[in-house]
């Protein structure tokens, strides 16, 4: 007799095609379903930038075709937004007040555009680049845009500061040093940061917050900030980084800090609901503290371990060693850090 069994991933991203991925493999028979609220299907975030300055197009954006999630059993349903969770019950309510009943339960819901509470009034002057409708929705205002002022300092940052240099639009930085977390923006840092900036033609400075932003006659938005600092420019880019995108979970009774807090098997609170990538805190028994992770490949493999212990695997996932890239000049360990 077939199971069952109907596993829910809600993320459309690394960590939850992955977890789908993998359960498919090892159960050929139970129910598959993802839940995205984004209309675009499974793809490469990192190539927004490219995107938006038109260096890809659509298709290249895409890690793989919708036939993949039919050919497997799949059922691939975007653009629905989950609403709330009852643990209890093993019930999920959607938006358009569809009630959705799963056995085990994978959040991999990632992160969204993270805005600190000084910028918070300022927030429909500031422009985001963190999903496919974002970079839809703003490349035309970029294709017109002469000049941008970035505000922030993560990786998204320096990828679209280096395709709009390559568009020859006019380019200021501002360097946020909250945004560098987990690092500290050390007046070397910055140093070494503003130096290679220049050498791209790109004028910045260091600035914890903005002032005011006024909108001028010309359509211009003058932007002050502290340190004396001020630009008049077409548009103003906000990337702060990321805070995990758990809003509807919050009064489910799943427990959270920063994001979902789980054991160093990927479980909550809720012995049927576990948590991965961007949006868990992963605990680990060395530390004795949490911990969380940025990056496609460390995303993918907490989703394969989460998979295999929903089908009552017992994977203990560990930090993974080391990863070095280089930002601007500057070494990043991006593998995992603890959360302060």
């Amino acid at each position: 007799m077939p199971k069952n069994d109907h596993y829910v991933i809600i993320g459309n991203g690394p960590a939850g095609n992955a977890a789908a991925d993998t359960l498919r493999a090892n159960d050929k028979l139970a129910r598959i379903s993802i839940i995205s609220d984004e209309m675009f299907t499974f793809y490469y975030r990192h190539k927004l930038p490219q995107f938006l300055a038109g260096a890809v197009d659509e298709d290249a954006l895409k890690v793989r075709p919708y036939t993949v999630y039919k050919d497997n059993n799949i059922r691939m349903r975007l653009g629905q937004c989950v609403e709330r969770i009852d643990p209890e019950s093993r019930t999920l309510y959607l938006k358009h007040m569809e009630k959705v009943h799963y056995t085990r339960l994978l959040l991999a819901t990632g992160g969204k555009a993270f805005v600190p509470p000084s910028l918070s009034g300022l927030h429909k002057h500031l422009t985001f680049l963190t999903r496919y409708t974002d970079a839809l929705q703003i490349k035309p205002q970029i294709q017109a845009a002469q000049s941008i002022l970035i505000l922030g300092g993560d990786l998204v940052s320096l990828n679209v500061q280096q395709q709009l240099t390559r568009m020859k639009k006019t380019v200021y930085f501002a360097l946020n040093p909250d945004s560098f977390w987990p690092l500290k923006l050390t007046p070397d840092m910055a140093a070494r940061i503003q130096k290679n900036l220049e050498k791209k033609g790109v004028a910045s400075c260091v600035a914890g917050d903005i002032h005011s932003i006024t909108p001028q006659k010309n359509g211009k938005l003058e932007v002050v900030l502290d340190k004396n600092c001020a630009f008049t420019v077409d548009i103003v880019g906000c990337f702060m980084g990321l805070t995990p995108n758990i809003q509807f979970i919050l009064g489910s009774g799943i427990d959270t800090e920063r994001g979902v807090l789980v054991d160093d098997h990927l479980r909550t609170n809720y012995k049927d609901v576990y948590a991965c990538g961007d949006c868990a805190q992963i605990y680990n028994p060395e530390l004795k503290d949490y911990w969380v992770s940025i990056g496609w490949h460390n995303a993918e493999l907490q989703g394969r371990t989460a998979a295999l212990n929903i089908l009552g695997d017992n994977k203990v996932i560990k930090p993974q060693k080391k990863g070095v890239l280089q930002v601007e000049g500057i070494k990043v360990n991006t593998s995992w850090w603890k959360n302060f």
